[in-house]
């Protein structure tokens, strides 16, 4: 093990100090003024607004945690936050252009845990998550419920795997879309429970929400802040939930987990992105930042109400959760063989 010299021997490239030329010295020199450039730079972050790309349209759930978080960091970052929405190609296009800017920590992608599918089902996504980002911070963390009408013959979930097994591929579920996170989802229970329902991905989860109202759909998977006004007027009936745990506003839905299917557990997460190449303190301020606003028990109370957990957890565990997300859509992948539409 390499022992550091105490101050006034301070070694480089193992030599002293106290026996080096001037070149040795005018280098060292060099490297000080650079260090203490850096160091600058880092002090006057953000020097100029900060800018939250958001990969889906105004009013969604990313979008929503987007605006609150804004809201409260401009103050403690010193600068004003805006929210900029670039939705398109399942938040391929948010991703290329975040990933494109300079990694100085002013342009900043809000996305999801597609973040990481969309490089294994596009043909070109335009981006690699690991390559062009470094995971700043997580938002929120909520889950999906599996609902159906009000009138539905499927009263149990149990009871919607029979008549699965019974005839595959000819009951039909709908979801906000292809490859995001709520269809992520229903392969995952489909795979546990060894069923095969007919996907029918929407453009969005209202429309699909409101076909199943209707009786166009008989089965829809939706974030929780999607369908949670539908259940909590009894409109929609909600099956079982994706989270680990029972959700506190809806005590008597079960559990995928509960109901046999541990390994469908599975959460939906907002988070932020820097470009690659941004400066590890830049991250950690804005997680420090963030991760404050987050802890505020009346921002906790809000987040809460939009169906989610909050998050604000320290930067390598929100990258640990995203390495872990990009295995399990890989085998996701693999096994169906999912490609963008």
């Amino acid at each position: 093990m390499t022992s550091h010299a105490a101050p006034r021997d301070f070694v480089l490239s193992g030599l002293s100090l106290r026996s080096t030329t001037r070149p040795l010295y005018w280098l060292v020199g060099l490297l000080s003024m650079l260090f203490c450039l850096q160091v600058a730079a880092q002090t006057g972050y953000p020097s100029r607004p900060v800018h939250l790309v958001v990969i889906t349209s105004p009013g969604g759930g990313a979008d929503a945690m987007a605006r609150f978080v804004a809201q409260r960091v401009a103050s403690p970052l010193g600068q004003s936050v805006v929210v900029e929405n670039r939705a398109g190609a399942g938040g391929n296009i948010a991703s290329q252009y975040v990933a494109k800017s300079p990694p100085d920590g002013h342009t900043l992608l809000v996305t999801a845990n597609n973040h990481t599918m969309n490089p294994l089902i596009y043909a070109d996504a335009g981006y690699q998550a690991e390559r062009d980002f470094i995971p700043v911070v997580q938002l929120s963390e909520g889950p999906s419920l599996i609902v159906v009408p009000r009138n539905s013959k499927f009263q149990t979930l149990a009871q919607l795997v029979s008549a699965a097994k019974a005839d595959p591929n000819t009951i039909a579920y709908g979801s906000a879309g292809y490859g995001i996170p709520v269809h992520i989802a229903m392969e995952l229970f489909m795979n546990a429970a060894k069923i095969q329902l007919v996907h029918v991905p929407y453009k969005g989860a209202a429309p699909a929400l409101q076909d199943a109202l209707g009786g166009q759909v008989p089965i829809v998977i939706s974030s929780l802040l999607g369908a949670l006004p539908h259940v909590s007027s009894g409109a929609l009936r909600a099956l079982a939930i994706t989270s680990a745990s029972r959700w506190p506003a809806l005590p008597d839905v079960p559990t995928l987990a509960e109901l046999g299917y541990p390994e469908a557990t599975y959460a939906i997460w907002i988070g932020i992105m820097a470009p690659a190449g941004t400066d590890m303190a830049i991250v950690n301020r804005l997680n420090k930042e963030i991760g404050t606003v987050l802890a505020d028990p009346a921002a906790r109370e809000r987040v809460v109400s939009l169906g989610a957990f909050p998050g604000g957890e320290p930067q390598p565990l929100f990258q640990a959760k995203v390495q872990k997300d990009r295995t399990i859509h890989q085998l996701v992948v693999e096994r169906t063989g999912m490609k963008a539409r």
